[in-house]
């Protein structure tokens, strides 16, 4: 099991008001998938140019080798 810390934050009163009762039960899970959410989509640009610079390097290879690498 990961090592847990206890945070607090200042919301507003509607927002926490709908995430208690769309939680069902468990605000840290809700919040964990938020935030994990969030998380993935602040990575996306940098696994966007990951995957542009492995199509570029793909087609090389292909010219390289005369093959369909990718």
């Amino acid at each position: 099991m990961s090592t847990r810390t206890r945070t607090t934050v200042s919301l507003p009163v509607d927002l926490v008001a709908h995430a208690r009762a769309a939680s069902g039960g468990n605000l840290s899970a809700y919040v964990e998938h938020a935030l994990r959410a969030q998380q993935l989509r602040d990575a996306a640009p940098a696994v966007r140019a990951w995957r542009e610079q492995a199509a570029d390097d793909s087609e090389e290879l292909a010219d390289v080798f005369g093959e369909d690498v990718a």
